[in-house]
């Protein structure tokens, strides 16, 4: 009897002792999910820190380059209400920037600060070019970058406008924020590895031209309309201008358009020749006299202003004489570049692509016509059959 009360309090100390451990098991483990959850959240909320950053440093820097473009906080409202979507686009491209170098290096005020000088400086090269000609920048002006002294020497001074410094400040500001809360928005291990491979894995997708215009499409831009440069630059920004001018679509030429097609031009222009009586060619050739000067300009088209006579009266003269005309041009300063190698070799700017500057391709300086020369910094001088044309040496800026 006793060795049975004996088993039996055995059997119950055991089972206390198993039942105890069993229940101090099982709050051990809601202890560990606990703690795991909790970590999961702090991730998740850092990572969430860390893209809503991006995005308002993002944004910052799309108001800090309009406002020194735009040059009044009005003007950058306007342009934001009336294209939201370009507003976005550009945001977006900045986060994605300061994004990728946060990830990148660790800390996303430093990122910030170095995407936010580059736009102030982007927005100041674009100040300092409308400042000389009128002209907002475009993508063939970086093929100029070579040339930034020669024609630093034409421009004469450039003062930063007070615009810029006032962007500057609110910049420095957001980036102060953003070293204030760095640990809230600090990542590391794998999620950062993550984070920086996500961020690049979308700048690649906006490089690539068919998801670029795949993205850009969904946000109304059109891709398919060149756009002279003031209207792209006052439509879409600064920044979102020289993105989309990266992913223009090539327009296919015409339809049965080629070599075979223009030589049957030229055959019938032959017979109406023929069919009118006037194939046969002149004994005398006329002479063909074309003069380019930047510097000429007829005063007599001042609007208000009356002469006592005729300031440039043998021009007019001559303009009665012979054919003459009136040749609009979009571009000024250094710009006329490309308004002399269109008149001379009949190629206009807008036949390539943005960002191809036509003022600097070979072929086109040196194979015009049967004989030609280049004397880069000396002019250039052109000659075919009998005329010659002699271009300035301040459009080879």
């Amino acid at each position: 009897m006793k060795k049975n009360i004996s088993y039996d309090i055995l059997f119950e100390e055991n089972r206390k002792i198993i039942c105890g451990e069993t229940a101090h098991f099982l709050q051990f483990g809601d202890e560990y999910f606990e703690k795991k959850n909790i970590r999961l959240f702090l991730i998740c909320l850092h990572w969430l820190l860390f893209a809503a950053a991006s995005l308002c440093m993002g944004l910052a820097i799309t108001v800090a380059i309009q406002w020194i473009t735009g040059g009044t906080l009005p003007g950058i409202w306007n342009w934001a209400s009336k294209y939201p979507a370009n507003l976005l686009m550009t945001t977006l491209l900045y986060a994605l920037a300061v994004a990728i170098l946060g990830a990148l290096i660790g800390r996303l005020w430093i990122s910030g600060a170095l995407v936010g000088l580059a736009g102030l400086l982007l927005a100041l090269v674009d100040y300092f070019k409308i400042a000389i000609n009128g002209s907002p920048l475009e993508l063939a002006d970086f093929g100029m970058a070579g040339q930034l002294g020669a024609i630093t020497k034409v421009a004469g001074e450039l003062i930063p406008p007070l615009d810029f410094w006032l962007s500057a400040v609110m910049l420095v500001l957001c980036v102060t924020l953003l070293a204030l809360t760095r640990r809230l928005t600090m990542l590391n291990g794998q999620i950062r590895f993550l984070t920086f491979s996500l961020y690049v894995l979308l700048a690649v997708m906006l490089s690539v031209p068919s998801s670029a215009r795949a993205f850009g499409g969904r946000l109304g831009m059109d891709f398919n309309v060149r756009l002279d440069p003031a209207t792209n630059h006052e439509h879409h920004g600064l920044t979102l201008s020289l993105w989309r001018d990266c992913f223009l679509q090539s327009k296919p030429p015409a339809e049965g358009y080629g070599k075979e097609y223009m030589q049957d031009v030229l055959a019938r222009v032959d017979e109406l020749l023929l069919e009118n009586g006037t194939s046969d060619i002149p004994e005398t050739s006329p002479n063909i006299i074309f003069i380019l000067s930047e510097s000429f300009f007829d005063p007599t088209r001042l609007p208000g202003v009356i002469y006592g006579q005729d300031p440039v009266e043998n021009f007019h003269s001559l303009e009665k004489e012979g054919i003459s005309g009136i040749l609009h041009s979009h571009h000024l300063g250094y710009g006329t570049g490309n308004i002399e190698i269109s008149m001379l070799t009949g190629i206009r700017s807008t036949d390539f692509l943005p960002g191809v500057n036509i003022c600097t391709i070979k072929f086109l300086l040196c194979g015009w016509g049967g004989k030609s020369q280049c004397q880069p910094g000396r002019g250039r001088t052109l000659s075919k059959g009998s005329g010659a044309v002699e271009t300035p040496g301040s459009s080879d800026l």
